[in-house]
């Protein structure tokens, strides 16, 4: 047992000099039990098989921080656990959002009448000309170049608000919870 333990060590020592040798003997040594530990979150396998890959490219690009007196395994399960909880909150967000969008006609016209006022308040809490360029652009059809006519400012001014105000209303969607919204503002908002 101690030869397996000094064997981890000198491993560990060997990746933090960037070897690749170690981190394909260390990958083969604990992917199967990383595997087995994913499996007890109620993983599937290829849940599993994702976070075993993603620790692993981890603890490659933070092999630095490893810690050869403290042992390997350690530092290898804490960073699958942060993984697999991370995994394990971001399905359980999409799947409230999935039932949200599936409660039917009435909770909809809800949703739609809050979302409405969420977005319309958050647009208002934008800076004045930044709120002006969005409205013209989103919401009343100007193209960027007669916007900057309009206004009085270049065309780059006006993207740049442009891009203030979306990331600025992609980030109060995201803090409220509404993932799905995130993809409308990718796709269509910010592509018109």
């Amino acid at each position: 047992m101690k030869d397996a333990g000094y064997n981890e060590y000198l491993l560990v020592k060997q990746l933090k000099a960037d070897d690749p040798a170690a981190y394909k003997t260390l990958y083969e040594q604990y992917a199967p039990r990383l595997q087995a530990f994913s499996r007890r979150f109620k993983l599937s396998k290829e849940e599993a098989d994702e976070i075993v890959q993603d620790t692993f490219v981890r603890i490659w690009l933070y092999r630095q921080k490893i810690d050869p007196e403290a042992g390997f395994s350690p530092f290898l399960i804490t960073v699958a656990r942060n993984l697999i909880y991370n995994h394990i909150r971001k399905n359980a967000q999409w799947e409230k959002y999935l039932r949200e969008i599936d409660a039917g006609p009435a909770w909809e016209e809800a949703r739609d009448n809050e979302l409405e006022r969420f977005i319309l308040k958050t647009i208002h809490e934008l800076p004045d000309r930044c709120r002006q360029v969005f409205r013209k652009s989103r919401l009343e059809g100007y193209s960027n170049a007669q916007i900057a006519e309009e206004m009085n400012i270049s065309k780059s001014t006006v993207e740049n608000q442009l891009n203030k105000a979306l990331k600025h209303i992609r980030k109060q969607l995201e803090t409220k919870g509404y993932w799905g919204l995130m993809y409308f503002f990718l796709f269509f908002l910010e592509n018109r």
